[in-house]
């Protein structure tokens, strides 16, 4: 079962508060501020309790069609440095996979304004 709470995410400025739903697996799904991000499409986030963020998604289901599809992937309780560590210490063909259910969700790795001047 999901659990609403409060998730400060780290943007630019600092931390931001926002309602988040803590799923069993560890990760955080919610959407980003009005004044975060501005003219991003994709809104919805799947996030580490860290307040980094995991993925991006347009849309709230995509988020949780993608939070459930990694949620065995990694122990997404372990701490920033750590699960970084475990990520890459996993073999080409298991990133891959995850890079995979990212993109299957319709998802990236990154702000949507890293992708250069047309977007996502």
């Amino acid at each position: 079962m999901n659990t609403t709470v409060v998730h400060d995410i780290l943007a630019a400025d600092g931390p931001h508060p926002v309602q988040a739903e803590h799923l069993p697996s560890g990760l955080y799904v919610y959407e980003i501020p009005a004044d975060i991000d501005r003219g991003e499409p994709c809104r919805w986030r799947v996030g580490h309790h860290s307040g980094r963020f995991i993925a991006s998604t347009r849309d709230r289901d995509a988020a949780f069609d993608l939070a459930t599809d990694i949620a065995d992937w990694a122990d997404w309780n372990l701490d920033a440095d750590t699960l970084h560590a475990s990520i890459v210490a996993r073999s080409t063909a298991s990133r891959t996979h995850f890079l995979e259910c990212v993109r299957m969700a319709g998802g990236h790795l990154s702000a949507c304004s890293d992708y250069g001047p047309y977007g996502c």
